[in-house]
């Protein structure tokens, strides 16, 4: 692919950090033409999060007062994670109550396949293979595997699934390896599987998350637990499979990791919160003009280093549109609340505009509207 090797002179090789680091500075923003009108800062602020909460079932924990906000349009989206995914009972009647509350909203669950699924065979799903194993049976029979985990997933109330892997595999890597989660090792193969993953959900109206940008499966950690610092092991094949991606048009919605990589951003931030990287590279460098997602903001990479409010200001800087918070450790039911008043505060210290949040709403609304919703 003769796009990807000028991409790798120009933009790593010529540029290099401090050449992304000015991009991500003086560039206009790659949604630039997509206006909204004017709104209140809630109307802003709202649609932009997806958050998580504590509950297996309609009733329970945090979950009705995350209902209540759906309904109420202080929160864009809903999070279920393997504590709210239990029961197929429980779990399809949270999506439901939740969908009733807010049509327009994202329901959000990682259906990967293989060790990651939160809809399991012990629930009642299909069980999706392997990255690994689906690669090795073929294109093929990968398509049906993905059409059938697409249908159970729609079919259960969902509309945004956290995946496709884009990372390559690494026999040892600690978090994608090990669970073999990666399509392969070979950048085209990659994203051949990622792609036909995607056509399977979009067919059914459910967005996908590509992830981890900028590659996070040649890193030595696992980013659940920690920073994990790609400097000295990651290498430019691992952006291919995303680009890849874009230049099909197939990658709509990409979630960066909580990784470091000082090659692509000196200060040591990590992707998820660094401005070179999310708008530097992959906007301004690979021409991506998609929305962007957080990973959980509540992972111990970014709370152990971060305040939420923190996090949460500093991942929109950087480029950011959705912002995901699983809201379970330290589970806090005002978080809409001070969301908007971080954004506020943020705002009229001249940290944030209300540009870059009419921006995420464009691009959120973009991406609604490509699957239907």
């Amino acid at each position: 692919m003769m796009v990807m090797n000028s991409f790798n002179r120009r933009a790593l090789l010529g540029a290099g950090a401090a050449g992304l680091a000015a991009l991500a500075t003086g560039a206009k923003a790659a949604a630039s033409d997509l206006t909204l009108p004017a709104r209140r800062l809630e109307d802003l602020v709202g649609p932009l999060l997806i958050l998580g909460f504590l509950g297996d079932e309609p009733g329970a924990g945090t979950a009705p007062a995350l209902t209540e906000a759906l309904g109420a349009g202080q929160v864009g989206g809903a999070l279920l994670l393997r504590h709210n995914a239990r029961t197929k009972a429980g779990a399809e009647g949270l999506a439901a109550e939740m969908g009733a509350a807010n049509p327009n909203a994202f329901l959000a669950i990682d259906q990967e396949g293989g060790f990651v699924q939160r809809l399991t065979e012990a629930m009642g799903y299909y069980k999706i293979p392997t990255a690994v194993d689906l690669a090795e049976a073929g294109p093929a029979a990968a398509a049906q595997s993905f059409a059938r985990a697409a249908s159970e997933l729609r079919a259960a109330g969902f509309n945004l699934n956290l995946a496709p892997i884009a990372d390559l595999h690494q026999e040892g890597n600690a978090v994608i390896g090990r669970w073999r989660r990666a399509f392969g090792d070979d950048p085209a193969v990659v994203a051949q599987y990622c792609g036909l993953f995607i056509d399977a959900m979009e067919a059914e109206g459910i967005a996908c998350s590509v992830k981890h940008f900028p590659g996070h499966g040649r890193s030595q950690g696992d980013s659940h637990d920690g920073f994990v610092d790609l400097t000295q092991t990651w290498s430019f094949e691992e952006v291919e499979p995303f680009a890849r991606l874009i230049e099909t048009d197939h990658a709509h919605l990409i979630m960066g990791g909580h990784l470091i990589n000082e090659r692509l951003d000196p200060s040591g931030a990590p992707v998820t919160l660094s401005k070179p990287v999310l708008t530097g590279l992959l906007r301004q460098a690979m021409g991506y003009r998609g929305a962007v997602i957080t990973d959980d903001l509540d992972m111990g990479a970014i709370r152990d280093h971060h305040t939420r409010e923190d996090a949460f200001i500093q991942a929109l800087q950087a480029g950011n549109d959705l912002i995901l918070i699983s809201n379970s450790a330290n589970a806090d039911p005002d978080l809409p609340r001070r969301c908007v008043d971080w954004a506020g505060a943020a705002i009229e210290r001249g940290d944030l505009t209300l540009s870059r949040l009419i921006e995420a709403n464009a691009r959120v609304t973009a991406l609604k509207a490509h699957i239907g919703l």
